[in-house]
């Protein structure tokens, strides 16, 4: 691989590809969760720390209003919807630290957490969602390499009860 090619792993975070494999992408969380990280070099990459994130996350879609003056003095408001998100609950792992990987090497790891117990049901509605996610990344020098945001469901039994009069 030549120099430049090199430098631009360095700066994408193409020099290695890390993808997470969940056990079972549904949970009541009551048990641990188990998830498979794997990591394949594209080049010979030192990596400082393997690390693992998972979250809870709300969003929501929210009606903001604007008003602007201009230099003359006159005022011009707009209104529109904007995404807000707002996290939950957000843990790091380290998986491992200190590693050597050479150019087609791929190496895995295990990932086993829990979430609390009163932890939110993942939610899917029109305008708010509640989403846990997990990420798995490489910390090495220019970009990191990871996962992306996968989601898995927390499927909780609702516990209502309906007081008639």
């Amino acid at each position: 691989m030549g120099f430049f090619a090199k430098i631009k792993n360095f700066v994408t975070g193409g020099a290695a590809e890390v993808s997470v494999i969940m056990e079972s992408p549904l949970t009541d969380g009551t048990q641990p969760i188990r998830a498979f990280v794997m990591a394949t070099a594209k080049d010979d990459c030192n990596v400082k720390k393997v690390y693992f994130h998972i979250r809870g996350r709300e969003s929501y879609i929210k009606r903001v209003n604007h008003t602007s003056t201009d230099g003359n003095g006159n005022r011009t408001s707009s209104s529109g919807y904007e995404t807000c998100y707002e996290v939950h609950f957000e843990k790091e792992m380290i998986l491992a630290e200190a590693v050597q990987m050479t150019k087609g090497e791929t190496l895995k790891w295990l990932a086993e957490f829990e979430i609390p117990q009163n932890a939110l049901a993942t939610y899917h509605g029109k305008d708010v969602n509640f989403k846990w996610e997990v990420e798995a990344g490489l910390d090495m020098p220019g970009v990191d390499p990871d996962s992306g945001w996968i989601e898995f469901i927390v499927n909780k039994q609702m516990q209502h009860t309906l007081e008639t009069a």
